[in-house]
């Protein structure tokens, strides 16, 4: 940021504002449209010993800001443990943010999926369609 408070790891644009035919294009236009996620926050949690927890989620969701909007994925090297899945569902229901949770195995069969000629970005949309189900 500006003022050099709040450093994130990677903000990444996400253009595809308008509807599209497009397969390559047409997932990012629907989380556009879902969540006004126009600028998508990544949170790189390359933790060894370290759990990853509600500080870190915490942590996430105060670099979320309204001109963003309400996307953030944390690639994480591990799972996060429960605490953090609790506080990713307050985080929801009180902001309405959604938060995803990024795994070394999601990165890979991501990769998989690219290799195959299918869309990465329906993995995304896939974990945004999971966090929904298991809100409470």
């Amino acid at each position: 940021t500006y003022s050099g408070v709040n450093r994130r790891d990677a903000i990444l644009a996400n253009r595809n504002l308008t509807a599209t035919t497009d397969s390559s294009a047409k997932n990012w236009h629907h989380l556009f449209v879902e969540l006004n996620a126009r600028m998508i926050l990544f949170e790189f949690k390359n933790y060894d010993t370290t759990d990853i927890g509600h500080e870190e989620v915490n942590q996430t969701r105060n670099y979320m800001t309204a001109p963003m909007g309400r996307l953030a994925i944390m690639v994480c090297s591990k799972e996060p443990v429960e605490a953090a899945h609790r506080q990713r569902n307050t985080v929801f229901t009180q902001d309405q943010k959604v938060i995803l949770f990024l795994t070394k195995d999601h990165v890979k069969e991501m990769l998989a999926m690219k290799d195959r000629g299918e869309q990465p970005s329906d993995l995304i949309v896939d974990l945004v369609e999971r966090f929904y189900i298991q809100h409470e």
